[in-house]
């Protein structure tokens, strides 16, 4: 007989696991004593690669990134075809959820650069996540569609929806900038477990026999998910601008465009033509460079 976990148990372990999250990161924040110095050097704030406006060519680089997020979240199959991956039912849920964070993540950035607070930034950016979560939910697609374990069904509406709210300020006693620490922390840990072991991290969630395709799709939605603990613990652990926060995540995406390309060999193995990953990964790194040199 199929093991059943209650959903209501896995909501309580869930919020939980995230008000351990958030009283560990409250007494971390309470025993730092290093201060966060009030004026950063102007260059540092604007870039200075050969006297780019590095803010400008954030905004650029956002624009680009939300197209080709929205077209992969929208229309996965026709994102698949662009790329020349091979479409199954798993490239094509991976292609839609990395899209759909990576949307969310220019949606936080252009919101923070803009002068919004990082959590509600945060909260807004989770939006897409949450409308897509819940609607995987509600059509069975977890476990129906994709085979996934029980808990599939009701982790992630329930992760998403906690995060969000938290970082609304809408949960009782957790602040937003916790909520948001909470939130690095959550995708740091998923997103690190699913870029360096793959392959378990997807059995953990019932994806097991997949292709090198289906695992180098997985791997990239994971990569998306650091990206976005990257982001976030800039602002939120180390106290960096908007700007520098995108430089970061830019940076990283770089690297693991380059590491997919020379060094794991996930591109290869997908089948994808080298120049369109180091169109991103140029872009990636350019981003990164005006903004830190």
């Amino acid at each position: 007989v199929p093991l059943t976990i209650p959903p209501l148990l896995i909501a309580l372990n869930i919020m939980h696991a995230l008000s351990l999250v958030a009283a560990s990161l409250s007494l971390a924040s309470a025993l730092q004593i290093e201060p966060t110095p009030a004026v950063k050097p102007l260059l540092k704030l604007r870039g200075g690669l050969g006297g780019i406006d590095a803010g400008q060519v954030a905004t650029i680089v956002q624009g680009i990134s939300a197209a080709n997020a929205g077209v992969m979240s929208l229309a996965p199959k026709k994102a698949g075809e662009m790329y020349g991956v091979a479409l199954t039912k798993w490239t094509e849920f991976f292609a839609q959820w990395s899209g759909i964070i990576m949307f969310g993540q220019v949606l936080t950035a252009y919101l923070h650069a803009g002068g919004m607070a990082l959590p509600e930034a945060l909260a807004w950016g989770f939006l897409p996540s949450c409308v897509a979560s819940v609607q995987d939910f509600l059509n069975d697609r977890m476990v129906g569609e994709m085979g996934m374990g029980e808990a599939a069904k009701y982790a992630p509406p329930l992760v998403n929806l906690a995060l969000t709210l938290g970082a609304f300020g809408k949960v009782p006693n957790l602040a937003p900038e916790l909520a948001a620490k909470a939130a690095a922390v959550w995708m740091a840990a998923n997103g690190l477990f699913g870029y360096f072991s793959t392959a378990a991290w997807l059995e953990g969630w019932g994806g097991k026999g997949l292709s090198a395709v289906e695992s180098g799709m997985g791997k990239l939605m994971a990569s998306t998910m650091c990206g976005g603990a990257v982001y976030i613990a800039a602002s939120a652990f180390r106290g960096k601008t908007a700007l520098e926060c995108f430089g970061a995540m830019m940076g990283m995406y770089s690297l693991t465009s380059l590491d997919g390309l020379y060094l794991s060999k996930t591109t290869e193995a997908m089948g994808v033509d080298p120049p369109k990953v180091l169109f991103w990964a140029a872009i990636q790194a350019f981003t990164a460079a005006a903004v830190f040199l």
